[in-house]
């Protein structure tokens, strides 16, 4: 049995008449719209290493091909996720910066997890959760934690984190040792 030829011509022609007859433009029925134009395939930047390395590039050279480049990603890709995530817009010739992102160490259902938070009121609300914590660690007294009962934060990609408030779990969690003051108010400022 031999293998069927696929007919790429007639694929795109159905594509774009397909298009045309949703009212969409031809440019947006080949899959690649114009600028101005919305995309029929929404497709969202995700974040990885290598766009984060993107944006800390971005804020050395002030150049988002150069710092897509070096950082190897697409910048096409890199782009799409400045805007989409509205990390950075341009003032006249300089970027400027809105990324208000930070990561947090957080001890949730049980376990102690590094969360990206943005903004400040979720990140303090973290901080002031572990500060609770250390409190009632020194002086074994519950009603530290009884503020943060049924709380939780909000994590960048959506997920709640609710706060750890059962002390048996807490005692664990330290006796099972932990990281440096520094580590747990490490705030990420790409550079």
């Amino acid at each position: 049995m031999a293998a069927r030829r696929r007919d790429y011509r007639a694929e795109y022609l159905r594509r774009i008449e397909r298009a045309l007859a949703r009212g969409l433009s031809r440019s947006q029925g080949r899959g690649h719209a114009r600028s101005g134009e919305a995309p029929i395939k929404r497709s969202s930047a995700q974040s990885d290493a290598k766009l984060e390395e993107a944006l800390r590039k971005l804020r050395e050279t002030n150049n988002q091909v150069l710092a897509a480049k070096r950082a190897g990603v697409v910048p096409e890709r890199f782009r799409r996720f400045v805007r989409e995530h509205g990390l950075a817009h341009r003032e006249g010739r300089r970027w400027a910066f809105t990324d208000l992102r930070s990561q947090v160490r957080v001890i949730s259902k049980g376990r102690v997890r590094m969360i990206e938070v943005k903004g400040f009121q979720p990140a303090s609300l973290v901080g002031s959760h572990n500060a609770a914590i250390g409190r009632f660690l020194e002086t074994n007294d519950v009603s530290y934690l009884e503020p943060f009962i049924g709380v939780s934060v909000r994590d960048t990609s959506g997920r709640r984190h609710l706060l750890e408030t059962n002390p048996n779990t807490i005692y664990r969690l330290d006796s099972a040792g932990g990281e440096a003051f520094e580590q747990v108010y490490r705030l990420v400022i790409p550079n």
